[in-house]
């Protein structure tokens, strides 16, 4: 009886074993199925929340897509209204002439968003048929090409930094032109290219380039003149940064570069090219104004590298005596006194000659011998001065002026502390379009390259806007669509009312 109810007793708990380890797998199992529903469905969302993404990612792109066609659209618009004409003057008032850029030809109708503000209206008469389709946004179409005169016989246009070209109370487009020289690895000019080949970015948005015109090229430059050929010159400004009495050792090098400058002059000047000659030692010294007379030339290279006496031609004149045939800079500079106080940093001279500059059609180089100017920092780096370099600057570039600067050492520059000032000259060659020269053994070589590449250049034009009353500079940078050429152009240009005519 004892016995039985022993093993009884360890049926039933065998019995419980079971059920309990039966219990046990039964929810693992569940625990196992579960873990990979969550999985699942966790995965599933990870693939909605991409799916999600992409369409968030594809909205935008079409935002910013249409939002840039709009911005075209609007600025076609403006574009068109400032220079759309009427085809017969209004009774009483003489006919506005058309823009030299912009031809007046026959108009189309085209859909496009009417601009935020309408410009002025123009003055119609009653009876003109065609008043209704003037109002809208229109395209402009090229004329038939007329027969084009030879290079050699086009005259270089005035050079004008910024025109308005929109009558927008709000928005202005201005016209911007920009002397752009462009040369393949080895130096050479390259002609032939047309707008579509430029590029004009700013901000890293494109802008739109209205024109591309080659000026200049080896067949000018050698021309005689003979029945009435006319040449585009090329204007040379030497200027000698005299620095002989912060480190004497400068006194030979400065010599061997004036001598090596006269027979420059004497054996590889063009006949039309213009030569001006300035010096800077405490203060922007004058020794000769543009001309092509090469005795005059040479004569003045010798006086500003000796550092002699400048001409002062201020004193006693009422109009300075200069070739006639020549564009001045002295008529733009300040007078005796004045120059000296406005001249009292090196950046400030060159500014000056930038702004003396700005009125002379065509491309200024001004060939700059220097050991570098500014301060060195206690790191042993360059640093732009701010009171002084941006006005430098921009004055240079609005002025058309590119500066090439060459080391007054050369290649026999030796100390460490001189050798960071020529970031200076570096970044002032780089930000006008010009070229900083060391390591050579004369100036010859560094002079042949400077005149080589300005064998020619293209004027280039593109459209800018800006708000109406504002003005100030703009950084801006130039390509061409093939990446086999080299560009060099002015960075930036001065917009609004002191951008000038």
């Amino acid at each position: 009886m004892k016995r039985t109810a022993t093993v009884g007793r360890r049926l039933a708990l065998a019995a419980a074993l079971a059920g309990g380890a039966f219990l046990l797998s039964t929810g693992y199992g569940s625990a196992v199925a579960a873990d990979d529903a969550v999985g699942v469905e966790a995965a599933a969302q990870d693939d909605e929340k991409k799916k999600r993404k992409a369409e968030k990612k594809a909205a935008a792109r079409a935002a910013k897509e249409q939002k840039r066609l709009e911005r075209q659209r609007r600025q076609r618009g403006r574009t068109v209204r400032a220079v759309v004409v009427p085809s017969e003057p209004a009774a009483g008032s003489e006919p506005a002439p058309a823009p030299a850029t912009e031809p007046a030809v026959a108009a189309v109708p085209e859909p496009a968003p009417a601009p935020k503000v309408a410009p002025e209206p123009v003055a119609e008469p009653k009876a003109e048929p065609a008043r209704a389709a003037a109002v809208e946004p229109v395209r402009i179409r090229q004329p038939a090409p007329e027969p084009e005169q030879p290079r050699a016989a086009r005259p270089a246009p005035a050079v004008a930094p910024a025109r308005d070209i929109s009558l927008d109370e709000r928005i202005r487009v201005a016209e911007v032109l920009l002397d752009v020289l462009v040369t393949d690895r080895k130096g050479n000019v390259i002609e032939g290219l047309g707008a579509e080949d430029f590029v004009v970015l700013h901000d890293g948005e494109e802008q739109e380039v209205t024109s591309a015109s080659f000026y200049g090229g080896p067949s000018e430059l050698s021309a005689t003149g003979a029945g009435g050929t006319a040449r585009t010159d090329r204007y040379f400004i030497l200027m000698f940064h005299d620095q002989r009495m912060q480190s004497p050792r400068l006194a030979g090098p400065q010599m061997d570069n004036a001598r090596w400058l006269k027979r420059w002059i004497e054996e590889e000047l063009q006949p039309n090219d213009q030569v001006a000659v300035f010096a800077y030692q405490a203060r922007l010294k004058v020794y000769l104004d543009f001309t092509r007379n090469r005795d005059e030339i040479l004569a003045a290279v010798d006086a500003a590298s000796r550092g002699k006496k400048d001409l002062e031609p201020w004193l006693t004149r009422s109009e300075p005596e200069f070739d006639p045939n020549s564009p001045s800079l002295i008529v733009n500079l300040p007078a005796g006194k004045e120059l000296a106080r406005r001249s009292r940093k090196l950046q400030q001279a060159l500014e000056l000659l930038g702004e003396a500059a700005s009125g002379i059609a065509g491309r200024k180089n001004l060939v700059m011998f220097s050991l570098g100017f500014g301060e060195i920092g206690q790191f042993g780096s360059y640093t732009p001065d701010p009171r002084y370099y941006p006005q430098m600057r921009e004055a240079l570039n609005a002025g058309n002026v590119a500066v090439y600067t060459i080391d007054t050492m050369g290649s026999r520059r030796r100390s460490i502390a001189s050798a960071s000032l020529n970031d200076s000259l570096s970044l002032i060659s780089n930000e006008t379009g010009g070229h900083y020269y060391a390591n050579f053994t004369n100036i010859m070589s560094p002079m042949r390259q400077v005149a080589e590449e300005n064998q020619g250049y293209y004027l280039v034009s593109f459209r800018s806007e800006y708000e109406a009353g504002t003005r100030g500079y703009r950084d801006i940078k130039v390509k061409v669509r093939d990446g086999n050429y080299k560009v060099r152009s002015r960075t930036g240009f001065r917009y609004g009312e002191s951008a000038g005519p």
